[in-house]
């Protein structure tokens, strides 16, 4: 029989134990629903994503756990959690104030906010610069294309889309999914699997340095 110094340490694990359940349980009912409704040309990449999808959840799981952050967890939807700002923080920056940022700091591995406005609505997605063009005052993210360093769209597929300074408020936006529609605030969107994967590499402590994240495989 365990004697009473062991009792707390035991209690602490099991609770971490409960909420990395909840958050494996939310990951694989949200990636399950997404791969159903993939269209019939990704079909053939099902198998391979379902190979890896075990991998992958387990990952952000843990890292969840392990990560330092000032938002909070909700583990039975697996996000991110922090009040929402009455408008999107997109109007806080300007375009020279994002190309001085992005002329300094731009390169690969710096986590970025993409700023997006479809049908009425607006929200900011997390990615990863993955090329640099000096030369063209130009970057890559891996997942939403070219911007120009002052945050412009130069690809005919993000033309909805404006590169952000990753900055706390719009970081504390990203993450947590936070949307606005027609201007006022709405119900926050389930982050990707890969963009709550991205969370866990930001470095909430200093936010005054670029944000890098290691190279991560992606399914």
């Amino acid at each position: 029989m365990k004697d009473s110094t062991e009792q707390p340490h035991f209690w602490q694990v099991s609770g971490q134990n409960q909420t990395y359940t909840e958050l494996c349980n939310a990951l694989y009912e949200r990636e399950l629903l997404r791969l159903s409704q993939c269209p019939a040309s990704d079909v053939v990449q099902l198998p391979r994503q379902l190979a890896s999808l075990p991998f992958y959840i387990r990952k952000a799981a843990q890292r969840i756990l392990k990560v330092q952050s000032p938002l909070l967890l909700d583990s039975q939807n697996a996000s991110w959690f922090a009040s929402q700002a009455v408008s999107c923080p997109l109007n806080r920056q300007r375009p020279d104030q994002i190309a001085r940022f992005f002329e300094k700091a731009a390169k690969p591995g710096l986590l970025v906010p993409v700023y997006q406005e479809r049908l009425g609505v607006e929200r900011i997605l997390l990615d990863a610069i993955d090329e640099v063009d000096l030369a063209g005052q130009r970057l890559h993210c891996n997942q939403h294309g070219w911007f120009a360093f002052a945050g412009t769209p130069l690809s005919t597929d993000n033309t909805d889309k404006f590169l952000l300074q990753p900055v706390k408020v719009v970081m504390t936006a990203c993450c947590c999914g936070h949307q606005w529609s027609n201007q006022k605030r709405s119900s926050p969107r389930a982050l990707s699997l890969r963009e709550l994967l991205l969370t866990t590499d930001l470095n909430w402590k200093n936010f005054a340095k670029p944000i890098l994240r290691a190279p991560l495989a992606t399914s």
